[in-house]
């Protein structure tokens, strides 16, 4: 009777311990836009412009749905893409299914505060985008 109570314990903790979390299965889930700040030079960009941009911004989102494999679903299109997130810095980066095996990752964002918030420089200025997980 003692070794079935002692390996029931054994199970358990094995059990237990294959069931804690990685810091990449927090982030799995759905990632929407809840808000989208934008710095453009209103010189070179019309209102009109600017207001298109944060529309489109707010179509897309995200499903990360494991720890390395991820879907952006942008006006309608669906791109997979393998992700990775850094560990010292929180960044997360992707790249897509298709692309070359030496192609640089794309910068997603950074995750802070149960949020991702990306951060785009281009040439009329610079948009964050704060994304949370439904």
């Amino acid at each position: 009777m003692k070794n079935v109570v002692f390996g029931f314990g054994i199970f358990a903790m094995l059990f237990l311990a294959s069931c804690q979390t990685t810091p990449e299965s927090k982030l799995i889930g759905t990632w929407k836009v809840v808000e989208v700040e934008t710095d453009f030079d209103e010189a070179r960009v019309t209102p009109q412009t600017i207001k298109q941009v944060v529309e489109t911004q707010n179509q897309t989102f995200f499903k990360i749905l494991n720890d390395s494999v991820m879907v952006i679903i942008s006006l309608g299109n669906t791109f997979e893409a393998k992700w990775q997130l850094n560990p010292d810095d929180q960044k997360i980066t992707y790249v897509f299914d298709d692309s070359d095996k030496l192609a640089k990752p794309f910068d997603l964002g950074v995750y802070k505060d149960k949020q991702i918030v990306a951060e785009s420089e281009m040439s009329m200025g610079k948009m964050v985008v704060h994304f949370e997980k439904e």
